[in-house]
């Protein structure tokens, strides 16, 4: 007998049906029922009781919130409770059915042709300010000390958590679960708390200009072992401790995948017929991270309202003037169902149209502007899907180098880039562009992808400080700073080290100008080197780990190739086209 799921979730499904238009839309709509079916229901409509976190007003030191284990503090027992090992059925992925070929773009739909200033960046200031990166917080408020860190099914840490080879558990750990974290965890409190504390060691934080966050606060249970108060605790905790431990340095974050409930699910404000974004189902979400994103001065008014009707997106200048410009990234995130309605629109959720007009409107103002956002927009083509990303690319291209000085992504938990290149006159047919003919040898913008606090799976944590010029906006260098959580057992308090610079690590043959950025044609020249130097082409597999102890090897030129073919894709579709299985991710 099939179990009717909550009642909601069932007519949005109902209505997205409507919209199918390609049988792997009807694929996945298939998958999804399949889910549901089985019972693999999430707590959306309903809170228990025991999931009713209050936040207190406990202060540590250096006046933030105390994260305590074990009952005591802000995290409760009730949200520690010994749960039930994850439902081996849950997401349904799209990877089931056989994907569709990608569109071409009608970018006259969106955008008027390229002008000639569009194609030149700014020239260097020569001054310079700071900024932070944090990326894939992932707090576990259910962190277990001493439970079994070795196990057989994430997530490792907790009570239930268990090693079927090894037949050890909670009680005779084969690697007991420390303090301050571990390879296969998610971050407990003092792994989060000491990742700002250690930033005094290397640079003043009062110095920092800002700083973004892109995304994902929540650690990384299943649907059904989450519900709507558990996910506001984390993200109201969360950003009490970003709010504390900065001071009056902004922070400009942008939501992750798993900055909802369930996870990755964004509906487009016209699945009902309500443009206005009022009757989102998700709008609880967005009302409270826009909120508390005001309260704490970091957006004003306006860009708070903006946000709390277009999925968290908005657009913010900076008191140095750069516009930053946050996305929900969502929208090209395969595990987010409603974008299997109406496929072929690029664009069903707005979020684009909103970034051409943000950057239509800095281009003719002459301002440089940053976009922020969770899931990367290509790399290996496995976290994004084709339409979207190709319109993305579109974008990207038009308002590059001019206007765009850079992009920042997260999501992957590893220190990443990727490049944006022009496209070939062979691109255009007509209006219609074919987004996966480019010209490797017309670099135009990079994105920046951060490695993450959380340290699963199997990495270390980390955080990035950029060197930014004051004008252009440009990245100047990036320092990079990890806690090696193979030592985290022998540890008093976590250890934090610089791991490395950027320019000097990359500049292989000390040839790139000390006064111009690390721009789209640095990175593209140090792919360039990579498929002739295989040394630094395992120091880039390392560095993207944070120099885990864990980190595979990348030995081979078909590696190489493969990890440069991942760089220089800027889309899921440039990422389709690499080949697969000849190294690490």
């Amino acid at each position: 007998m099939l179990r009717k799921p909550p009642s909601n979730k069932w007519q949005q499904l109902s209505q997205i049906a409507i919209f199918l238009s390609t049988a792997f839309s009807i694929c996945v709509l298939g998958l999804v029922l399949l889910h549901l079916s089985t019972g693999a229901s999430t707590a959306v409509d309903s809170t228990p009781e025991a999931l009713n976190p209050q936040l207190t007003n406990t202060i540590d030191d250096d006046g933030g919130p105390i994260l305590y284990y074990n009952g005591s503090g802000p995290v409760p027992p009730s949200i520690q409770r010994d749960l039930t090992p994850p439902n081996a059925f849950h997401t349904p992925r799209a990877d089931t059915c056989d994907r569709p070929p990608v569109i071409q773009i009608d970018e006259s739909q969106y955008f008027g042709s390229k002008p000639s200033k569009a194609s030149m960046a700014p020239e260097p200031s020569g001054k310079a300010i700071k900024v932070l990166h944090l990326s894939d917080w992932h707090l576990d408020p259910r962190y277990d000390i001493g439970s079994e860190a070795n196990c057989s099914r994430y997530l490792c840490c907790r009570p239930y958590a268990t090693n079927t080879e090894l037949h050890t558990g909670a009680n005779n750990a084969s690697v007991p679960a420390s303090r301050f974290g571990s390879l296969f965890c998610d971050t407990p409190p003092d792994l989060a708390l000491s990742s700002f504390k250690s930033m005094n060691q290397f640079f003043d934080i009062s110095n920092v200009s800002f700083a973004i966050f892109t995304g994902d606060i929540v650690s990384h249970d299943n649907n059904d072992q989450l519900s709507r108060t558990y996910v506001e605790y984390e993200e109201k905790i969360t950003y009490e401790v970003f709010k504390t431990q900065m001071h009056k340095v902004p922070v400009y974050p942008t939501l992750g995948n798993h900055d909802s409930l369930p996870e990755a699910y964004n509906t487009p404000n016209n699945i009902n017929g309500d443009e206005s974004g009022a009757s989102n189902v998700f709008s609880w979400n967005y009302d409270l991270l826009s909120s508390m994103w005001q309260q704490d001065d970091w957006i004003d008014p306006a860009e708070a309202y903006y946000a709390s009707k277009h999925y968290g997106a908005y657009a913010h200048t900076t008191n140095s003037g750069l516009r930053i410009i946050s996305l929900n990234t969502d929208f090209w995130y395969p595990d987010n169902i409603f974008n299997f309605f109406n496929f072929t629109n690029p664009d069903q959720s707005g979020i684009l149209r909103f970034l051409i007009s943000e950057l239509t409107t800095c281009e003719a103002k002459s301002q440089r502007a940053w976009i922020i956002g969770h899931v990367l927009s290509g790399y290996d083509g496995t976290n994004n899907l084709a339409n979207p990303t190709a319109l993305f690319y579109s974008i990207v291209r038009r308002f590059s180098p001019h206007t765009i000085a850079a992009i920042f992504f997260g999501h992957t938990h590893e220190d990443q880039f990727q490049i944006f290149y022009d496209y070939n006159p062979s691109s255009l047919n007509g209006s219609l562009r074919n987004t996966a003919d480019v010209d490797y040898s017309k670099p135009l913008t990079t994105a920046f992808i951060a490695p993450s606090i959380t340290p699963l799976t199997g990495y270390n944590a980390g955080y990035q400080l950029y060197h930014i010029d004051a004008e252009t906006f440009s990245v100047m260098d990036i320092s990079t700073y990890i806690a090696n959580m193979s030592n985290s057992l022998t540890w008093s308090e976590p250890v934090w080290q610089f791991e490395y610079a950027a320019r000097e690590t990359y500049n292989v043959n000390g040839s790139w100008p000390a006064e111009a950025p690390l721009n789209a044609t640095f990175w593209s020249d140090v792919t360039w080197s990579m498929l002739s130097n295989q040394t630094l082409i395992e120091i880039y597999n390392l560095l993207e780990t944070k120099s885990s102890v864990l980190t595979k090897n990348c030995s081979t030129k078909a590696c190489a190739r493969q990890k440069v073919c991942y760089l220089r894709s800027g889309s899921a579709e440039l990422g389709h086209q690499c080949s697969h299985g000849d190294g690490p991710f």
